[in-house]
């Protein structure tokens, strides 16, 4: 997928979400999720939008997954109300610089800032439907390993936001660090469809 500063910007716009665009580092973090039912593939996109020191438009976009691998679907639920798979839309300061299982990360910034439905029928497939919970702690940005290449979502994903390369994430928490000389510890994170762009 091909996107620039522009379509994201209007994007959001028309979809009545805050588009960040006054001052330099001003993040828009945000996930496009796949419109196939596939399970356990990194079939989604992170990104982020963002102007520069000299105020030049970026919009970067890396491979990753916006929803629960498959072990979480079929056997490793870690909540009885099922495994969190985060609602489209978008949450104003809903993470911050933190850490993920030891590791620098995007960190859920409190309880109650997302809305997600509950998968709990161990199916093996996604339920985008049902009641909304807005009970879900720990939903962070992540990466997968730092040691290997990893083809499958699995266990890194029982509902966060996970970056497939670690490089790129690597390279969005250097644009976060950026933008902390700037701004405040909250980031907001908006997840889209790919039929938004369509």
């Amino acid at each position: 997928m091909k996107l620039n500063y522009q379509q994201v910007q209007a994007l959001l716009l028309a979809k009545g979400y805050r588009f960040f665009d006054r001052g330099i580092y001003n993040l828009n973090l945000f996930g496009i999720r796949n419109a196939s039912l596939e399970v356990d593939s990194f079939n989604d996109w992170l990104g982020v939008a963002f102007r520069d020191e000299w105020a030049n438009p970026h919009c970067l976009l890396f491979r990753g997954s916006t929803k629960p691998g498959l072990y979480y679907l079929k056997q490793g639920m870690l909540h009885k109300k099922g495994t969190a798979i985060l609602i489209p839309g978008q949450y104003r300061g809903a993470w911050k610089l933190g850490y993920h299982r030891g590791y620098e990360a995007l960190q859920q910034r409190k309880k109650g800032v997302f809305r997600v439905w509950r998968d709990a029928d161990l199916d093996s497939q996604f339920d985008y439907s049902g009641p909304v919970y807005h009970d879900v702690q720990g939903l962070n940005g992540h990466t997968t390993s730092f040691r290997t290449e990893v083809e499958r979502v699995d266990r890194y994903s029982a509902g966060c936001q996970v970056f497939q390369d670690d490089l790129d994430f690597q390279q969005v928490i250097l644009i976060v660090k950026r933008a902390l000389r700037y701004y405040r510890n909250s980031f907001t994170y908006t997840l889209l469809e790919e039929g938004d762009f369509s």
